[in-house]
């Protein structure tokens, strides 16, 4: 990873650090203290083709030994819940540096009465860095999200609440640096319940936003009502506002704002089906973790930090038989770097099956596309692939499993980076408690 530049305020006194720091994580610590389930695991891939490259394609042995943490903690003054696993991965003929590899999601709250309470998350994630190169491992790099902060909260009537919201978030890279970011957001609030199923009301906030390494600085304001209303089999849940983004790098400045909301539907019926929809649409910036809220949202690393994301997701999930389920999923994203000028739209839908073949074994397929439009000048891509798997599950805490796959990349109306990528793959994975 570069190192991080010095200058006026880039260095801390870590005797000021470790005690704001022990204040910020103690809702976790309290939350994680009962024992979790924990995994270790092994696997090792094979790849015709390990940086997805239509000349000069490289044979690759991608090896990966980890552990893997689930927990979810009993209902308290303190709850939580970790899961996730962590790997270190080795590439036998050096086409990537050795690293470390994780998706990791930590949430932890306590709350010691009804007018306060003390939250903290983690999200840990692999990203792109461009979406202009293809999804391999020299295209991705860690990104780590930590947010905590206090809630304030008064009750003037029985169906009424008055909130307030401090957050401090930093987001770190591990290669682009430059979207390094701490970010301070204060939220008021004011919630009403209207009837037993349907609940409401009005927020507005405020977010300073500065990047460590460029010494940019986002000013984002926000108004919006909210609703949730929970019906016999599924809720309806929403928001509708406005946002102001103001950024600011030594004396120029821009400005982007507009409309913003979410609307999203989830329902779930008695044969085992369940099926969700959602539209959305943020002002924010690269730094954020909205992926992690948009499944399919690829945000680009390499163009200017503001950005207006409009996504429309759906998907589906049905149980067939007591051995069969499916799945399927589609997106439909549109990225708008407002300050560059530049806009990208991602459609992708995908399908998948689980069967169960017997007491130990079970099998499970997918498909899925992709299709990448990167605006003015640079040629639409489209990327299908297909997988095979079986799962065997030798004890009750010992687990194999193998997958081959198969993914090809096509440029639309002209030549580009289409390549064919084979793979094969084997792991083992054991339960230690």
């Amino acid at each position: 990873m570069p190192e991080r530049a010095s200058g006026p305020g880039s260095r801390m006194n870590p005797l000021k650090v470790l005690p704001g720091a022990a204040l910020l994580l103690w809702p976790m610590a309290v939350a994680w203290a009962d024992p979790a389930t924990v995994d270790v695991f092994a696997n090792s891939r094979y790849s015709d083709n390990i940086n997805k490259r239509e000349e000069n394609t490289e044979e690759e042995f991608e090896d990966r030994v980890g552990i893997g943490i689930s927990k979810i903690t009993r209902p308290g003054t303190c709850e939580g819940s970790l899961n996730g696993d962590v790997a270190f991965v080795t590439y036998r003929n050096d086409t990537n540096d050795d690293e470390f590899s994780g998706t990791v999601d930590a949430n932890g709250v306590c709350e010691p009465n009804r007018n306060f309470r003390w939250s903290a998350r983690d999200t840990l994630r692999d990203v792109r860095t461009t979406t202009q190169a293809a999804d391999s491992p020299a295209n991705r790099e860690r990104r780590n999200v930590f947010s905590t902060g206090p809630t304030f909260t008064i009750h003037p009537g029985r169906r009424d609440n008055l909130s307030l919201d401090v957050e401090y978030q930093m987001t770190r890279f591990q290669e682009s640096t430059d979207d390094d970011s701490d970010r301070l957001t204060t939220t008021g609030r004011w919630q009403h319940l209207f009837t037993s199923t349907l609940n409401g009301g009005l927020a507005v906030s405020r977010s300073d936003i500065e990047f460590r390494q460029t010494d940019e600085e986002l000013t984002r304001d926000n108004a919006n009502a909210f609703f949730s209303w929970q019906r016999p089999n599924g809720q309806w849940s929403g928001e509708l506002g406005y946002s102001w983004l103001e950024s600011e790098r030594g004396v120029v400045i821009n400005e982007t704002n507009g409309l913003t909301g979410r609307l999203r539907y989830s329902h779930q019926w008695d044969a085992g089906t369940s099926a969700f929809g959602e539209v959305r649409r943020s002002i924010t910036d690269v730094s954020t973790d909205l992926d992690v809220r948009i499944p399919g949202l690829d945000l680009n690393l390499t163009e200017t930090s503001a950005v207006i994301v409009t996504a429309v997701t759906a998907g589906i999930s049905q149980q067939w038989t007591a051995r069969t389920s499916s799945d399927a999923s589609f997106s439909g994203i549109q990225q708008e770097f407002d300050r560059a000028g530049i806009t990208e739209e991602r459609f992708s839908m995908g399908l998948g099956v689980n069967h169960r073949i017997s007491d130990n074994f079970s099998g499970r397929a997918s498909t899925g596309y992709v299709r990448e439009d990167f605006g003015t000048g640079v040629d639409p891509v489209g990327t299908a692939r297909a997988e095979l798997g079986v799962d065997y599950q030798r004890t009750r805490d010992l687990s194999f499993n193998a997958g081959i796959g198969h993914e090809i990349r096509d440029v639309v109306g002209g030549p580009g980076n289409e390549y064919h990528e084979n793979w094969a793959q084997i792991g083992v994975r054991y339960n230690l408690r």
